[in-house]
């Protein structure tokens, strides 16, 4: 039996309100296109961010081959930062020869409730570990705002799964998974006076499969429409799928569906049916897709 924080049992998917239905993969996703203009150094498969606000798009560039952890398929990791404005103007950031951004997208939020994008990307050390990052503007340039907690050893790695306000305070916090290949530990954090701190952790989960470069294995949705987003994310042998909810400063666990194949590949938010509501889908390693109706 599967126990939240407070002695009270995860209840299964169905209980929650989902109805799991397995499939052959449908192949077909919805994919915003937009005309864009690669820059001639961006990370070979890197994808941009793209900002409704002051920020246009933000670009991993600068390949290079000198941190050789190769957690995300190959050895060839982000120098840089490039940043597009709405004007149509760019600023550059490249980072010192004794790091790398080992990610392949950025992500844009607004922490700090300035109106403006902050860029959420994860930085790595050559001789230390991964470290999760917030650049933005300051005096109009391209800086380095605030930095996660420093937990890792060098060629460990972390995964972030994405922003919101999770427990309804009115604070924008990160989600990502510490360690995912090992015993993974989510964390919870937000931006307080100039670093990005710690509120809550939960260990025992993973959203990526090492040497692979899909970085999606999780989502984040207010299944329950109460205005208070809820993330789903794998455990840590992606057999079974947790879902979370952060409130009171603890990360609770509100159910799980179990599987007999693992987790793999990116999940998506999309409705299917119709009814207004996103269902969750992702793919199992036997060739099947799960799609979580409500």
């Amino acid at each position: 039996m599967l126990v939240v924080p407070g002695g009270v049992a995860a209840q299964s998917l169905e209980s929650l309100g989902f109805r799991p239905f397995f499939a052959e993969p449908s192949g077909s996703m919805k994919v915003e296109l937009r005309p864009v203009v690669r820059p001639d150094d961006a990370l070979l498969d890197g994808q941009p961010a793209f900002g409704s606000g002051r920020i246009a798009e933000v670009w991993l560039i600068a390949p290079t081959t000198r941190y050789d952890h190769a957690a995300l398929g190959d050895a060839v990791e982000a120098g840089g930062l490039l940043l597009r404005l709405r004007d149509g103007s760019e600023r550059r950031l490249v980072l010192p020869e004794d790091h790398v951004f080992e990610d392949l997208h950025p992500r844009l939020a607004d922490l700090d409730r300035d109106g403006e994008d902050e860029i959420i990307v994860v930085r790595a050390s050559l001789d230390g570990g991964a470290v999760l990052t917030l650049y933005g503007l300051v005096d109009d340039e391209l800086r380095l705002l605030a930095e996660g907690p420093r937990h890792l050893q060098r060629h460990r790695w972390l995964n972030p799964i994405g922003a919101a306000d999770f427990d309804g305070d009115g604070t924008v916090e990160v989600a990502y998974v510490e360690t995912p290949h090992i015993g993974g530990i989510l964390r919870i954090v937000s931006l307080q006076d100039g670093q990005l701190v710690e509120e809550a952790s939960l260990a025992g989960f993973s959203n990526h499969v090492i040497g692979t470069r899909e970085l999606g294995l999780s989502a984040i949705l207010d299944f329950d429409e109460d205005g208070l987003p809820e993330i789903f994310l794998p455990s840590a042998r992606r057999r079974s799928l947790r879902v979370l909810r952060y409130s009171d400063g603890e990360i609770r666990l509100l159910g799980r569906g179990l599987y007999d194949a693992q987790i793999i590949g990116d999940f998506r938010l999309e409705d299917l049916d119709g009814n207004g509501m996103d269902e969750v889908i992702f793919q199992l390693d036997d060739g099947l897709e799960v799609r979580l109706y409500r």
